[in-house]
């Protein structure tokens, strides 16, 4: 169905886009969830959202985006978050060696590596390490976790997972969707110690955090702010 919603505490904003931002529970419990299941024309991806990096487009009912060295590539849209917030998507690549993805939250520019975000969660590949990166007063930072046991790369559709809390420690869960054992890993991040809690700016973006062109596909999209 062509429409959505938007829910805040204080009011509620109908806006005709396919993004779809659905109240959950109350408003004292939930501010408000935003999915996006890609399922519409071949093309721009349009309906509220502008490409970032080396781009990103409608194929197949998912998201294609594309990577470059320093650059990477995505979407981005207008949308201030707070903290909690939970998240999930489906994700495959073209290159599973150099394929992996990128989340970054109250930024004031989509850029790859999350510069300019308040917060922002990365994952090169699928075998390597998760980050977060975090602004103190000395400038950006990074401090990243794992690889833990029965990480690899994404060679199926995987199921990625997680939850960002208010001190920004998190958890990921990855579901590999390959047949292999173990199904699922979890990377637990501690919170970050001098992390300053003040957005840079409105701008909501994801996408590939890589060199390699790909394409990196996202699918079945979700975020929910508690």
């Amino acid at each position: 169905m062509y429409h959505a919603h938007w829910m805040t505490k204080g009011s509620c904003v109908a806006f005709g886009v396919f993004l779809s931002l659905v109240l959950l529970v109350p408003a004292s419990e939930a501010q408000f969830k935003v999915t996006d299941n890609f399922n519409r024309p071949d093309g721009a991806p349009g309906l509220g959202w502008s490409v970032w990096g080396h781009g990103a487009q409608i194929s197949g009912n998912q998201l294609e985006t594309f990577g470059q060295l320093n650059v990477a590539g995505g979407i981005e849209r207008t949308l201030d978050v707070t903290f909690p917030l939970s998240f999930s998507f489906d994700f495959s690549t073209g290159a599973p060696a150099d394929g992996g993805w990128l989340l970054g939250f109250n930024a004031a520019s989509a850029d790859s590596g999350a510069n300019a975000s308040e917060v922002g969660m990365f994952q090169p590949a699928g075998s390597r390490e998760a980050c977060i990166v975090f602004q103190t007063s000395s400038g950006r930072v990074q401090q990243c976790f794992g690889p833990v046991s029965g990480q690899r790369d994404y060679t199926a559709k995987a199921h990625i997972s997680g939850t960002l809390k208010s001190d920004f420690s998190a958890t990921i869960m990855i579901k590999y969707n390959d047949g292999l054992t173990p199904a699922m890993v979890t990377i637990k991040m501690t919170a970050p110690v001098g992390a300053l809690q003040n957005p840079l700016g409105s701008i909501f973006f994801f996408g590939n955090e890589n060199a390699t062109l790909g394409p990196h596909f996202f699918d079945n999209f979700s975020l929910t702010l508690k």
